[in-house]
């Protein structure tokens, strides 16, 4: 906006200038040629008087000399005729214009009456002025003086080129003080559009200042602050519940728990041990539920910075982390090809580790024994993509595309194995990163979970090796 007032303020300028300049210089240049005309016919008219006495006396006046005192001086020529057309004063040698039948045939319209003055000789960049010598319906001769157009247009070249450095000056004057309206009329947008970028960033504190520039501008910047105060306002709330709900949620079940387990203790082993069991499983997965929502609320509401992040680094010590459980299970868990060249992507650190971890849980739950889990990194053109493949037995395409849905769980997950959230919880976090994940059909007939992420030059984080898995329902 700022370039275009400038461009703007700038060409009006450039207009007026030119609508002024233009005729300003053509008014000038035919006023020098006019000034210029009327000194040659003054010298013709003067010449014609002096060559009056020497036509008439012969011998009176030495025209020769007259002539060349006005060559000398205006650097012209002249010619002089007498009553009878006979050249008594020719022009001087070389100057073949001057010696041509126009000036000549112009010369003896004089002489007939004609009227002298300023008059245009083909071939003949001079000005030329006629006069007739004594009266002029009786002529006693003609006189014929040319004055060198060098010097108007040398005039009015000098004047072209001080109106053009005028109008650089103007031009120049315009655009400083342009840009200066400018900025001051889109500083405050500026801000304001800082301020709204803050904000959708995640900073709920950005303000704009309501207190510069046109009132229409004040009137928006207040009415962005109070939407943002009233933003920051409901997220703010809506995160309190969240934490407090989950608080009065967890210390009841904690505590519901323990009691179970203690009447358990304290019973013989009989049918009623197998129900508290369930009760208690049932106890654990609404923790869990309690835990993802919580999960959830927190990374909806945040918009942390993205880095470099070593993605094969990760995805090395994640499946470090989650080996020992994998061999448990009797699910081996491998890797892409050791050694390769590191691989960085810009994600928010922190995420990638807790989307392999839910990622690793669905597909060592959905694997059964003696089969393989495989996590690989590939590259997508200037994307890389993390490929966690089981072999298990599979979803099909309506269930793949309702994965990623909150509390939706599979026809073949087991009672109380998740919580149908692990997967609303890799999506949101893919979404913080700028990246997407989608669950495509394996090589095998299982599950291939592909995370696709952005490339960065350099990696500037590492991960720190954990050897605890984080817990993650199957989805």
């Amino acid at each position: 906006m700022r370039r275009r007032l400038v461009i703007s303020y700038v060409v009006v300028a450039a207009v007026i200038l030119l609508a002024l300049e233009v005729p300003l210089r053509l008014v000038y240049a035919r006023h020098e040629r006019d000034v210029a005309g009327a000194g040659v016919v003054h010298d013709a008219t003067a010449l014609a008087s002096l060559a009056e006495e020497g036509l008439e006396h012969p011998g009176t006046v030495n025209l020769g000399a007259v002539a060349d005192h006005y060559r000398s001086a205006v650097a012209g020529d002249a010619v002089i005729v007498d009553q009878a057309g006979t050249v008594v004063v020719a022009p001087r040698a070389g100057d073949a214009a001057m010696a041509s039948p126009a000036v000549r045939h112009q010369l003896d319209a004089v002489l007939d009456g004609g009227p002298g003055g300023i008059h245009v000789v083909p071939h003949l960049d001079d000005i030329v002025a006629f006069e007739s010598v004594g009266a002029a319906d009786a002529p006693s001769g003609a006189v014929a003086v040319s004055s060198p157009d060098a010097g108007v247009d040398k005039r009015v070249h000098d004047a072209t080129l001080a109106l053009l450095a005028l109008a650089a000056g103007v031009l120049g004057a315009v655009a400083l003080l342009s840009l200066v309206v400018a900025r001051s009329v889109t500083r405050p947008l500026t801000h304001l559009e800082s301020a709204a970028r803050r904000l959708g960033n995640g900073d709920l504190a950005a303000r704009a200042p309501a207190d510069a520039g046109p009132s229409e501008v004040r009137s928006l910047s207040r009415e962005f602050n109070s939407m943002a105060g009233r933003l920051e306002e409901l997220v703010a709330a809506q995160r309190a519940f969240v934490a407090d709900a989950s608080h009065q949620l967890r210390s009841p079940l904690t505590a519901l728990r323990l009691r179970l387990e203690n009447i358990t203790a304290t019973l013989p082993t009989t049918d009623a041990n197998t129900d508290v069991d369930a009760v208690i499983a049932e106890l654990d997965r609404l923790s869990r539920v309690v835990d993802g929502l919580l999960m959830l609320a927190r990374s909806e509401g945040q918009r942390p910075e993205r880095a470099a992040v070593d993605v094969s680094a990760v995805v090395a010590d994640r499946c470090d982390a989650w080996a020992a459980l994998a061999d448990e299970a009797g699910v081996t868990l491998e890797t892409g090809e050791p050694g390769g060249p590191p691989v960085s992507a810009r994600l928010v650190p922190g995420h990638l580790e807790q989307i392999l971890d839910n990622l690793l849980a669905n597909a060592l739950e959905a694997t059964p024994t003696g089969r393989k889990v495989v996590v690989s990194v590939l590259p997508d053109g200037d994307q890389w993509e993390v490929h966690v493949t089981d072999e298990g037995r599979g979803m099909a395409e309506d269930e793949r595309r309702h994965a990623f849905d909150r509390f939706w769980r599979g026809s073949s997950s087991r009672a109380g194995a998740g919580t149908g959230l692990g997967l609303s919880i890799v999506r949101q976090l893919a979404r913080a990163s700028d990246a997407h994940v989608e669950l495509r059909e394996g090589p095998g007939g299982g599950v291939d979970a592909v995370l696709r992420m952005r490339s960065a030059p350099t990696p500037d984080a590492r991960p720190t090796r954990e050897r605890r898995p984080a817990e993650a329902p199957r989805s």
